[in-house]
């Protein structure tokens, strides 16, 4: 893998990872076409998900100290850390399933589906006069919580899930984004300590070209990263997110049009 690969794969993961349309089934897709294209490994995987980290704690400072300020921070952990309970209840099961289902067009295609039948459900959810960050309901935590569960299936977005399942949850809108939002950074990070204990021999031995290559993809996903968050947060307070289903569907049938047709 080159730098400018590295740096493509960054830029992908930052527009993706909060815009509702999977970033983990457009990475497998992108590396499904990209002629000789070995896995990056997870030195890599890490890297770009630390850089979409970095965005949202740039982004979102504001809520925390609003949090303090308002004394209900802790009402806030407890939520948190309720949902990546709740996560981690889900993904741990899932996650060798996932890891084979990310070389599997047709398992993409699927996740495309449900992210595009979730979109479309969000219109039938206002998230008007509901409860905003300070008195969210915690079954709106636990069922976000579940949501990013399932969502580390390739092709089922983890914001476009999030944020349907908040609202569903009574959150209002502008919060069941910055829920969504916030529940990626402990989920990123607890994900990284266990994969990097896991592999800590694997990381131990990495060249120094893929350090090099994790942090120019890392950059580029923050930065892009934060540009995304900002667009999603526009959408989900305008109640326009679901135009994201338009682009799913249509991608989730020409991934099956492909792969039947034998170009993957």
């Amino acid at each position: 893998m080159t730098l400018s690969y590295a740096i493509l794969l960054g830029c992908l993961q930052g527009l993706t990872e909060f815009l509702p349309v999977s970033s983990s089934g457009h990475l497998a897709l992108a590396q499904l076409l990209m002629p000789g294209f070995q896995p990056p490994g997870l030195v890599f995987e890490v890297a770009l998900h630390l850089g979409t980290s970095l965005a949202v704690l740039a982004l979102e400072w504001q809520r925390i100290w609003e949090a303090f300020r308002d004394r209900y921070m802790l009402r806030l952990a407890g939520q948190l850390t309720l949902a990546t309970l709740a996560t981690a209840a889900l993904a741990f099961p899932l996650r060798r399933i996932a890891e084979r289902a990310f070389e599997q067009p047709l398992a993409v295609a699927a996740g495309l589906a449900v992210t595009g039948a979730l979109l479309l459900l969000l219109r039938a959810r206002p998230g008007k006069g509901q409860r905003g960050a300070s008195d969210a309901p915690w079954r709106a935590a636990a069922l976000v919580g579940l949501a990013q569960g399932v969502a580390v299936m390739p092709g089922v977005s983890r914001s476009g899930s999030t944020i349907a399942a908040g609202l569903a949850g009574g959150m209002e809108r502008r919060w069941a984004a910055d829920f969504s939002f916030l529940l990626s950074v402990p989920a990123v990070l607890g994900a990284a300590l266990v994969e990097g204990w896991s592999h800590r021999e694997a990381l131990a031995a990495a060249s120094t070209d893929l350090w090099w290559m994790a942090g120019g993809g890392a950059l580029a996903a923050a930065v892009v990263g934060g540009a995304s968050l900002l667009a999603v947060r526009r959408l989900v307070h305008g109640g326009r997110l679901h135009l994201f289903a338009y682009y799913v569907l249509p991608l989730a049938a020409v991934t099956v049009a492909l792969h039947l047709a034998g170009v993957w």
